[in-house]
């Protein structure tokens, strides 16, 4: 800047010119940077989107097969309890078929015996 002459000047132009150009080429990657990081927000946000949608899906579907399942369970608890109902009275009946006073079953013997004592 010292020099006044015209070599000078276009020096001092040149190297404002550099300066511009550098200036410049920083702005335009700045700005493809910019682009892009809002290209990946928008992605991540179509992500996010999807993964919020997909998570209201999956609870539906788990509430459903609990409901599913608890009644499943309930069916068959109930199942255990009709069959073990039909054995314990199948068993009362065959207690009581041989057990009963006067019948031909095998306590029969035993009962005729019990009445001649009682007679005595």
């Amino acid at each position: 800047m010292t020099e006044r002459g015209p070599g000078g000047r276009t020096d001092h132009l040149d190297h404002l010119q550099n300066d511009v150009s550098e200036v410049t080429s920083l702005l335009r990657q700045n700005v493809e940077k910019v682009i892009v990081r809002g290209d990946k927000i928008d992605d991540l946000q179509e992500r996010s989107e999807d993964l919020e949608s997909g998570s209201i899906n999956f609870k539906k579907t788990s509430v459903r097969l609990k409901k599913k399942m608890c009644w499943q369970n309930c069916k068959m608890n109930c199942i255990i309890a009709i069959v073990a109902a039909v054995i314990v009275i199948i068993i009362v009946i065959i207690i009581v078929v041989e057990v009963k006073p006067g019948g031909s079953g095998g306590g029969g013997h035993h009962n005729s015996t019990l009445n001649k004592c009682f007679n005595c």
